[in-house]
């Protein structure tokens, strides 16, 4: 062997053995956030924020099985073997067309919808004065029988009086709105379940004043049983302006005040993230005591690799997994494009269909579930 081909033969050595050191980290690292569900922030929180690198990780291994498997190696078994122990994760949020059947609409079937319309475009953040007006006519298109929005706003001054109207556009009689702050006597921010079945009885799970983000439940009489609908809105991360400015445009100022907004995100993270446990823990135990068939709906602010959807879904059914499609992505604003937006369900319920409409009309797209009842 001549000098030139020992020469490549080392730096072809020293490559591969740095791929076969990425690859050990990335497997742990995945392994890792693949557990991380399991533990409560409480205990650890850097893992919750490690949960969100999840498919981050997870290309990552699957590009080194490629790597490897090109070259015929035997170290492509090791992403293989992490993958595969978390292959469940994988459907949370990502679904292939070709496995997911619809089924056909029955008459015991009831259709769902939660939607986070962030104030009705209130302060126009979408740059349309028109965006309101928009939402009621996807509105009045769709017209679920239970409605659940969470950043709901109503104004008692009829320009943007929203109650009476949502009842008209949902052609839904019953309602329950819970407001978390309200200003000047006519303001009003919180949550809002509109149903057509008859409400007979209501109430919160979590709650404090001066925020939007909590919980309440309604019962509601269907075809002679009771269904209880959770609407839950979970601690939000409140970035700071300049937090956003940072996450659109990470390399605009010097590295110190790119470390000071870095760290501004993780502090608010970290007390989101400890909040939203508080809160999913809660509302987990209200839940356990509840003696109906139980619909989930709400923004958890959290993606499904996270200690609180693993919380709130354990023994409940994820309708996006039963039916559906492509990348789950829900939330379309500033921040990691993650499903946050979930509905649920307890096995008196089948699922027959799962849709998300993308119009941004809000930072999240509505969720519409259609549910069938199996004891029916």
């Amino acid at each position: 062997m001549s000098e030139i081909e020992e020469k490549i033969d080392k730096r072809s050595g020293f490559f591969r053995r740095s791929i076969l050191l990425l690859n050990i980290i990335a497997a742990i690292l995945l392994l890792i956030v693949q557990i991380a569900p399991q533990i409560s922030p409480k205990q650890f929180w850097l893992l919750e924020l490690m949960a969100y690198s999840y498919p981050f990780l997870l290309l990552i291994n699957i590009g080194l099985i490629l790597y490897w498997t090109l070259l015929w190696n035997k170290f492509a078994l090791i992403s293989l073997f992490i993958i595969i122990l978390g292959y469940d994760k994988i459907q949370l949020f990502y679904r292939p067309s070709f496995l997911v059947f619809e089924e056909p609409v029955t008459t015991n079937s009831i259709k769902v919808m939660s939607y986070n319309v962030r104030l009705f475009d209130l302060y126009n953040w979408s740059g349309n004065t028109k965006t309101r007006s928009k939402i009621f006519e996807l509105l009045s298109k769709e017209t679920p029988d239970i409605t659940c929005f969470q950043e709901y706003f109503h104004s008692d001054k009829p320009d943007f009086s929203n109650n009476d109207t949502l009842n008209k556009i949902l052609r839904s009689p019953y309602r329950q709105i819970e407001y978390g702050i309200t200003l000047y006597k006519d303001f009003h921010w919180g949550l809002a379940t509109y149903s057509k079945y008859p409400v007979i009885n209501q109430g919160l799970v979590f709650f404090k004043p001066g925020s939007t983000n909590f919980g309440m439940y309604c019962d509601v009489l269907y075809k002679g049983d009771t269904l209880r609908i959770y609407n839950v809105h979970l601690q939000s991360n409140h970035f700071k302006k300049s937090d956003y400015e940072f996450m659109a445009n990470p390399d605009s100022g010097s590295n110190e005040d790119m470390l000071r907004s870095a760290l501004s995100i993780v502090k608010h993270l970290k007390k989101g993230v400890l909040k939203r446990t508080e809160q999913v823990d809660e509302l987990r135990t209200h839940i356990e005591n509840c003696k109906y068939p139980v619909i989930i709906c709400g923004d958890f602010n959290d993606p499904p690799y996270s200690y609180a959807y693993n919380k709130i879904s354990h023994d409940f059914s994820d309708c996006y997994v039963e039916k559906g499609k492509g990348f789950g992505i829900s939330y379309n604003g500033s921040f990691l494009p993650y499903r946050i937006d979930y509905i649920l369900h307890s096995n008196y319920f089948q699922c027959l269909k799962y849709s998300m409409i993308r119009k941004k009309l809000s930072d999240h797209f509505p969720v519409i579930v259609t549910l069938k009842t199996n004891n029916k």
